[in-house]
């Protein structure tokens, strides 16, 4: 199961620890890859003087981009051959027009090293899948998967399944029970409960409607008992009491009239009342009546049909696999009083104990849980933030937790353990609260996991740290864009831009200044320029027009800057609009340029996290063996790197 080489590399690298120093290396004194990676931003791209593209990039750089198509230069950054390139760059001819590429312009060396150096510290996301035996997922599991889903589920759960068998033989007891951190609709547990895996699985959820949902599927999985349909009865009205009309009693003599006029009008109990005849009376009896029986699907028409319906049996339960599900919001990685009543069910419990399924009820102490004799591996597909932190670390802090298989993404929900970075770069983004607020919030389960990550020396600045800039850029797959798809998010980000240039011009936004300290409490008030558009419909994005308007009703419901869009913005005519879009159009491809920069080097902030993690286990002498892989393509799911921890 474990591989020669614990970290998934490119051949040049011998060893992890030389990687590693290398990467940090790169990721704390390259300039440029810490201003593509966290140092700039969209919403800045037209509104600094001078213009964003031209401060950020060399000038040979925009030279060489000026000359080809964004998609050649994509095709350069991710799928070119560039060792040839290198060569020929060193040793061939410099003169002017001498060397091409495609029919223009030769990339600079400086760009084809730096290229090289993004490739090198990459980690490799290629998996093979001839080693592995796809098992098609049957209809009655893969019941609610969409075609990424199901991918993710068939390789992962096998991946599972084996680690689940490699751990009970190589330390010589079986794992009891599989936890799923953040389980959601549990679609891989309730795999690995089905056949042919049979587990016993632990889901973890904090949101209830997740859990009741997965039930539901748990019973199209043949996992669990259909609830019986319970019968409803209609009874009619109870009369009122004789003398009482539902209201406060008050004096005969206060009453009087009202009581005879009552009288007059009340109309006896066996005589319909007026516009109501007797046949009428008799369909609402037989209405209520029919009312409180209730028939099954399998006994309508039973009566008139020769021989009557046969009853639909019931299918048969599969008790192999189990599934428990906790509702429960996970806040470190202490499991131990939070799985007790599933692992050890016929534990003792003391008067002061109080064990269910939500995590407020649990009062257990840690010192007074006696020894468990569970084993048990968690696992995650895809869980946000901190809750793969909080999966390695039980592992560690778990005695019942042999193993651990933690597969992460949305890397920009991390927090940040160490505060903001304090190495000295031209600030070429304006201040944004976001930025302010996760780089000061100092959380000890955030960002990074291990010690030599922490104590990491550079130039100006102590350990490694990524601002939610780059780590939201972590979760971007530039391996994954076609021609079409990337036209649209390229213009969609140019969109973003230009209508972010009009808010500075037309006073809706401040004019970014150049902050001393990008992470500083905003004085100044420039952080009034984050304007919150939110997400637009698909036909807001078919012109420059139609995201103005459509962006223009969204913030009219947003009482901070409502009066101001409503002056400024919504009183904009088409033609000033589509003015700005002509005269801005040729920073279309200038932002396509270094968005795709920015994509290409966030690969290498996704490695240091990776790597962070993994060396996060490595640091423990209570871990055997640790390793990190790729389990299912790239193309389909682009977070395909898991951490696996087994335990000595």
């Amino acid at each position: 199961m474990a591989r020669n080489r614990p970290l998934p590399l490119s051949e040049e690298w011998e060893d992890p620890d030389t990687y590693i120093k290398e990467l940090l290396n790169f990721a704390t004194t390259n300039v440029l890859f810490m201003n593509l990676c966290g140092g700039v931003h969209i919403l800045d791209f037209l509104t600094r003087e001078p213009a964003l593209y031209t401060t950020l990039l060399p000038e040979d750089w925009r030279a060489f981009f000026e000359h080809h198509d964004i998609h050649d230069i994509l095709q350069l950054l991710l799928r070119e051959d560039i060792e040839p390139l290198c060569v020929e760059a060193t040793n061939g001819d410099t003169s002017a027009g001498a060397r091409t590429w495609k029919d223009g312009a030769f990339p600079p060396q400086s760009l084809l090293e730096y290229i090289r150096q993004v490739r090198q510290l990459s980690l490799r996301r290629e998996f093979d899948t001839s080693t592995q035996k796809k098992a098609k997922l049957p209809r009655h599991v893969a019941v609610g998967m969409k075609t990424k889903k199901e991918h993710e589920v068939e390789y992962f759960s096998q991946f599972v399944a084996s680690l689940s068998d490699t751990v009970g033989e190589r330390r010589g007891e079986p794992v009891s029970h599989i936890v799923d951190f953040g389980s959601g609709q549990n679609y891989l547990g309730r795999t690995l409960a089905s056949s042919p895996f049979h587990k016993h699985i632990i889901a973890i959820e904090r949101k209830h409607q997740y859990i009741a949902g997965a039930m539901g599927m748990d019973v199209s999985a043949k996992l669990r008992e259909k609830e019986k349909s319970k019968t409803v009865y209609v009874h009619s009205r109870k009369k009122s009491c004789s003398g009482c009309n539902g209201t406060p009693e008050v004096a005969a003599s206060d009453n009087a009239e009202a009581q005879s006029k009552t009288e007059q009008h009340e109309a006896p109990e066996d005589v319909p009342a007026q516009g109501e005849t007797a046949d009428h009376q008799e369909d609402v009896t037989m209405f209520k009546m029919l009312g409180e029986i209730t028939l099954e699907p399998h006994e309508l028409l039973g009566s008139i049909t020769k021989g009557g319906q046969k009853q639909k049996p019931d299918h048969e339960i599969d008790t192999r696999g189990t599934i428990s599900y906790i509702e429960h919001n996970i806040q470190d990685g202490y499991l131990e009083p939070i799985i007790d009543h599933v692992v050890n069910p016929s534990a003792p419990t003391t008067p002061s104990e109080t064990v269910t399924d939500e995590s407020t009820s649990i009062t257990i102490q840690p010192e007074e849980q006696q020894q468990s004799n569970a084993r048990v591996m968690v696992v995650s597909l895809h869980s946000c933030g901190n809750l793969v932190h909080h999966g390695v670390r039980s592992l560690i802090l778990n005695p019942s937790v042999v193993a651990v298989a933690m597969i992460g993404c949305c890397y920009n929900l991390m927090t940040e353990r160490l505060g903001p970075a304090t190495y000295k770069l031209p600030v070429l983004r304006s201040l944004h609260p976001r930025l302010q607020a996760t780089g000061n919030s100092y959380d000890p389960h955030g960002f990074p996991m291990s010690k030599y990550f922490e104590n990491y020396e550079s130039p100006g600045a102590i350990g490694m740290k990524f601002n939610i800039t780059a780590r939201m850029m972590a979760v971007q797959a530039p391996y994954n864009w076609g021609h079409d798809d990337s036209e649209r998010f390229f213009a969609r980000h140019h969109f973003r831009a230009l209508l972010q240039r009009i808010f500075v011009d037309r006073g809706v936004a401040a004019k970014p200044g150049i902050p001393d300290d990008l992470y500083a409490e905003d004085e100044g008030g420039e952080s009034t320029a984050a304007v919150i558009i939110g997400s637009l419909p698909k036909r807001a994005f078919e012109s420059f027009t139609a995201y103005v308007r459509a962006a223009t009703t969204r913030l009219l419901r947003d009482p901070k800057h409502a009066s101001k869009i409503q002056e400024q913005i919504a009183t904009m005519t088409d033609e000033e609009i589509q003015r700005y879009e002509m005269e801005y159009l040729p920073t279309k491809k200038h932002l396509s340029v270094v968005w795709s920069l920015m994509a290409f080097s966030a690969q290498v902030v996704e490695a240091v996290i990776v790597v962070d993690r993994w060396q996060f286990l490595r640091e423990h002498d209570s871990v055997k063996e640790c390793w990190v892989e790729p389990v299912f393509e790239y193309s389909e799911s682009p977070r395909n790197l898991v951490v696996i921890g087994i335990k000595k």
